[in-house]
Order: structure tokens, then C-alpha cells, then sequence
């Protein structure tokens, strides 16, 4: 489904990106840049939320669980519930059956419309790669000129 190199890279992106974010005062991880615009810690969080959302609610069945960055008090705070996360999906992604992955499940606001499993877990690595974008923009923001090339192919 995904293939083994991309899924590996994708595996390392949580620990990656907290790592990245370290050297930064707190401060600067919830401010956002500007007016209209998300913090870096409430894209963090809102990378984990919507991972969860879509594996373990929408693929999976299991109850939403809806995150909100305020809940959260440093990054280790945030990778504490998306490494295991992260575990999950790429776990699910490494074991679903041909039938499992051509399985649909219905959007939570539309059930009208449907996502095979495929579909939801490469939406998974797609966001995340979309809001990875975003935290090294604001990185950079903050000065950072030495930010690595985390691209899934290396």
C-alpha cells in the first residue's frame, strides 16, 4: 500500500519535527506569526488530531477523540499521544489485507460519501506533508536557515 521507504520516512516525521522545534522558547511555538494564522504547536496538534480522527475514528471506528492545543504544555507533551499514534497508523498500514485496504468507510459529516482505508491513510501522509510545509515556514520565521530536507524520498 505504501511503499516500505515511504512509509519508514513517515514513521520518523513526529520525532523529527518536535526535534526540530526544541531550540525554540515555547513562547515562540504558540504565538502565532500572525493575525488569522495557526501557531506551530497548534499545527502540531492539529496534525495529531486529525491523524487520529481519520485512523482510529474514521478507518478504525473507535470513539473521536478531539485535541486542542491548550491541553498541551510543552512538545514532549505532544509527542507523548502522537508517537503512539503514529505507531497505529503506520502499523495498520504495513497489515491491511487487499480487501481491508478497498474497504470504505463514511465521511463523519457526510455518510453519503465514502474513503476506502487506502485513501484515508495516504490523506494521512499527505495533510501531515501539507503542515510540515507550514512548521518550517514558520521556522524559518523564527530564523532557522538550517533546516534539513525531510522530503519522504531522501
Amino acid at each position: 500500500m505504501i511503499p516500505p521507504r515511504i512509509l519508514e520516512r513517515f514513521r520518523t516525521v513526529p520525532d523529527e519535527l518536535i526535534d526540530l522545534c526544541r531550540p525554540h522558547a515555547w513562547t515562540d511555538l504558540t504565538t502565532p506569526p500572525a493575525e488569522g494564522m495557526r501557531a506551530i504547536r497548534d499545527i502540531l496538534v492539529h496534525m495529531v488530531s486529525a491523524e487520529y480522527g481519520w485512523i482510529q475514528h474514521v478507518a478504525l471506528g473507535n470513539p473521536r477523540r478531539r485535541l486542542r492545543p491548550e491541553e498541551f504544555s510543552d512538545l514532549d507533551a505532544i509527542l507523548a499521544v502522537w508517537r503512539p499514534q503514529r505507531d497505529a497508523t503506520v502499523a495498520l498500514a504495513g497489515t491491511l489485507t487487499p480487501e481491508e485496504r478497498h474497504s470504505r468507510r463514511p465521511f463523519p459529516w457526510d455518510a453519503k460519501e465514502t474513503a476506502s482505508v487506502e485513501e484515508i491513510v495516504w490523506h494521512v501522509v499527505t495533510h501531515e506533508q501539507y503542515h510540515r510545509g507550514q512548521i518550517f515556514t514558520r521556522l524559518a520565521l523564527l530564523g532557522r536557515r538550517d533546516l534539513p530536507d525531510y522530503d519522504l524520498l531522501r
